[in-house]
């Protein structure tokens, strides 16, 4: 009787940590190829393909110059995302673009996903979030 008890006793703590730990994933961003100092880095993170560049749990950031910036998203369900990043090199809060609608100033996205004319879709940039997670992104 006394191990039953603790059988199901240890299945419960079992199960209840595991689905404590489901919103308890960080997902760490590393931004690369970040030049100069000057203005702001927007990283995004979207969890659909309808959020894509729309709607997305978004951090602004300060460059200290010469080094990789780090940006992490706490509490985080297990699932599929996808990082958009732009350098705000002036800080207007867009990205800016010259003719014909080039950016001028750079941005990445996770995968390091490039659109052939316009941004990366969501299926070429989304990954697959099981626990606590380190990816790289180089901004161009």
């Amino acid at each position: 009787m006394k191990k039953s008890i603790l059988t199901v006793l240890g299945i419960v703590v079992a199960t209840l940590s595991i689905l404590a730990s489901d919103g308890q994933n960080v997902l760490t961003v590393v931004i690369k190829n970040v030049q100069g100092s000057d203005g702001l880095l927007e990283v995004t993170l979207f969890d659909s393909e309808g959020n894509w560049l729309k709607e997305g749990q978004k951090q602004k950031v300060s460059i200290d110059s010469g080094t990789d910036v780090k940006v992490e998203f706490k509490n985080l369900p297990k699932g599929a995302y996808a990082v958009a990043v732009i350098h705000d090199a002036n800080a207007n809060g867009e990205l800016d673009t010259g003719s014909f609608g080039i950016p001028t100033e750079a941005y990445g996205f996770s995968n390091n996903a490039r659109g052939m004319f316009g941004p990366a879709d969501f299926d070429e940039s989304q990954f697959e979030l099981n626990g606590n997670k380190q990816i790289e992104i180089n901004i161009k």
